[in-house]
């Protein structure tokens, strides 16, 4: 029989042992996302200035993606022997200058993918997996609502930064925009990682199943067939809600929106991210992730659905952007649970890396392939019908996972 956790009730000693590190792991969540959402407002303003293609300009990302997707496994592994705690210190303050070194890009196109690696190298230290570690490890009964708080980051960038960027973007330009946000990112989370980020030394959760069955520092996990299916599924799902998330603002441009308008409308992505990540978390901690993972393929489809056939409404395009953000968050937060609750938290940051560099992956190439759509065919109508099939072999794929790992039967008495 499958066990779920019993976190009916909070357990209030894990939140008053813990519960510091969480501001720096939402602030940290927020700087990951911090680059995607900017760049579909950046996207205009570089196009008119350098006469770059817009598939040209989703090339930065796709270094990111290809860095993570190389070197993301051996980030992890780092964060699971040194601690999240010092990859974090140095991490923030080198993403925030390279984040900010973006405003040296042009006039040729190889200087903004030049600009883009070096921020793939700060990325690595700021991944999901420093931050979820620390979470994963410390948290037991309420991790997965702990990991919907810490994950909701990306959630509340996606709902600040696009009309952040556009209003830097009009006050200072681009290059001002990119300066801007770099200086924010160090000067809101290095004091909150310094003062209170995985400060506490924390053994193991003493009853983890596979910390009974797999041997410190064996990797054997990577190579298992339920390892290969949350993989794919999580490549699937994050080239598909990518694609549309961080085109969205020119997509509702091409359905009659103005820019700060769609950055407007956009921005309801992040409150519904928010919104999916805690109901998520709540929901993990109480149900097979399998189902809440499935719920949000659901969900996705439905705003792609509603942007073919009545994007040009304000109050369409609304709908669409919370659906879409309710799905986002809440996929996230089932991919990390489902994470602790399968494979070993030993290894979860190498772990975790490797999900998240595969998903970092699709999410680099899926702007990229978007934006090829566009420029083929100056429309965003097939992108978005070919996300239909993508969201549906995702949820078979979670479901395939099976059920959790039965303590009661795989521990030694």
């Amino acid at each position: 029989m499958t066990t779920i956790p019993a976190a009916s009730l909070i357990d209030r000693e894990e939140w008053r042992k813990y519960g510091l590190n969480l501001p720096a792991c939402i602030l940290g969540m927020m700087l990951v996302a911090v680059h995607p959402y900017a760049l579909g407002v950046m996207i205009v303003p570089l196009e008119a200035e350098f006469g770059w293609s817009r598939s040209q300009i989703s090339a930065g990302p796709l270094v990111t993606s290809m860095t993570a997707l190389l070197l993301a496994a051996f980030a992890g592994r780092i964060t699971d022997r040194i601690g999240p705690r010092k990859v974090a210190l140095v991490g923030v303050p080198l993403f925030g200058l390279a984040l900010a070194a973006i405003a040296l890009a042009g006039p040729s196109i190889w200087s903004w993918l030049g600009l883009y690696a070096l921020l793939a190298l700060a990325l690595l230290c700021i991944y999901p997996s420093v931050w979820t570690a620390a979470i994963a490890v410390r948290f037991d009964r309420n991790r997965g609502l702990a990991l919907a708080l810490a994950l909701s980051g990306t959630g509340i960038a996606s709902a600040l930064v696009p009309y952040l960027a556009a209003r830097l973007i009009e006050a200072y330009g681009w290059r001002g925009a990119y300066i801007g946000l770099g200086a924010l990112s160090v000067l809101a989370v290095f004091p909150l990682v310094a003062l209170f980020f995985a400060r506490e030394t924390v053994p193991l959760a003493k009853r983890d199943v596979l910390e009974q069955r797999i041997p410190a520092g064996r990797m054997g996990e990577f190579k298992t067939r339920k390892f290969a299916c949350m993989a794919l599924a999580f490549f699937l799902y994050s080239v598909a809600a990518t694609g549309l998330g961080i085109n969205a603002v020119p997509v509702l441009m091409q359905n009659g929106f103005d820019m700060v308008g769609a950055a407007e409308v956009v921005g309801l992505i992040g409150i519904g991210t928010i919104t999916g990540r805690l109901l998520g978390g709540v929901l993990l901690d109480r149900i097979d992730g399998r189902f809440v993972a499935i719920g949000c393929g659901f969900f996705a489809m439905g705003s792609v659905a509603i942007l073919l056939l009545a994007g040009s409404s304000a109050t369409n395009a609304s709908i669409a952007c919370v659906l879409l953000g309710l799905a986002a968050g809440a996929e996230y937060d089932a991919a990390a649970y489902l994470t602790t609750r399968h494979f070993s938290r030993r290894n979860f940051a190498s772990l975790f890396a490797v999900l998240g560099g595969l998903a970092g992956f699709g999410s680099g190439i899926a702007p990229l392939i978007a934006n090829l759509v566009y420029d083929a065919t100056r429309s965003y109508d097939l992108m978005l019908m070919g996300l239909f099939p993508m969201f549906a072999v995702a949820s078979v794929l979670f479901l395939s996972l099976g059920r959790y790992p039965d303590l009661e039967e795989a521990v030694p008495a």
